[in-house]
């Protein structure tokens, strides 16, 4: 997860929640930091100082010279796997390498060479030319941040342990993340290439439905059928080093069988 402000901390536990091993880039903002204590995933920040306390530290000298600088990120691969997979960067130091990016508003510059063409993201979330590469925190692909307050950060009600609390902003950010998650866990199949570019948006023709409600009422029903694809393909990864450590796994429990 590329982003240093709460729609990164928000993002990332959301995808944590959803069983995927997801890091955060970056040194947050106060209320990110905040949100990342508060769910104890503090350690899972690179590119920062990793700490495991109840409550955000002070940010040294080195997270505030950091802190404006934009990730550069860059695909890697081998020779059976050319351009598979992304390195990332901070101010000419390598952070390592992952699988699958997921960038908000304030970091999507960060991914420019990467996904190439300017075309629009998929219910704001999917770039189609870009396996690999994900955005969240906007409703129409350009990556608007959420909004944080100046001091503690808006808190989680405390009946609701996994969503993030009333605040739009912050459900959108985690409804798109978790829909991320779906995908990389093979659970979600994305419709065909022409049909994300004809129809980006995901709502019907005719229906005049606005703002967050209309958005998660049509990224609901783009979920029940994405499922049914998934089902019908017999749940394929989308990621390349996924798929071959589940055909590792399928190969060893056929020779452990009698």
């Amino acid at each position: 997860m590329l982003g240093a402000d709460l729609t990164g901390a928000v993002g990332l536990a959301a995808l944590i929640d959803g069983g995927i091993d997801a890091v955060y880039v970056g040194s947050p903002t106060p209320a990110a930091g905040a949100l990342l204590a508060e769910r104890s995933l503090a350690s899972r920040r690179v590119g920062g100082r990793d700490d495991d306390l109840g409550e955000p530290a002070p940010r040294t000298p080195e997270d505030e010279a950091t802190a404006g600088v934009l990730p550069v990120v860059s695909r890697v691969g081998t020779r059976d796997e050319p351009g598979r997979g992304f390195e990332i960067s901070v101010d000419g130091r390598s952070l390592g390498s992952w699988d699958a990016v997921v960038v908000t508003g304030s970091t999507v510059a960060a991914v420019a060479t990467v996904i190439g063409v300017d075309v629009p993201w998929y219910g704001g979330v999917f770039h189609p030319r870009a396996d690999g590469v994900y955005l969240v925190g906007s409703l129409g692909g350009t990556g608007a941040a959420l909004t944080e307050p100046a001091g503690a950060p808006t808190r989680r009600a405390a009946e609701d342990d996994e969503t993030p609390g009333p605040d739009p902003g912050r459900q959108l950010a985690w409804a798109q993340a978790s829909w991320v998650g779906e995908h990389l866990r093979g659970r979600y199949l994305l419709p065909a290439y022409q049909a994300m570019l004809d129809h980006p948006g995901l709502r019907r023709v005719g229906l005049r439905r606005r703002g967050l409600g209309g958005y998660r009422r049509a990224l609901d029903r783009e979920l029940r059928a994405g499922r049914a694809r998934a089902a019908a393909a017999g749940y394929p990864l989308p990621l390349p080093a996924a798929a071959a450590a589940a055909a590792a796994r399928a190969r060893a429990r056929g020779q452990a069988s009698p």
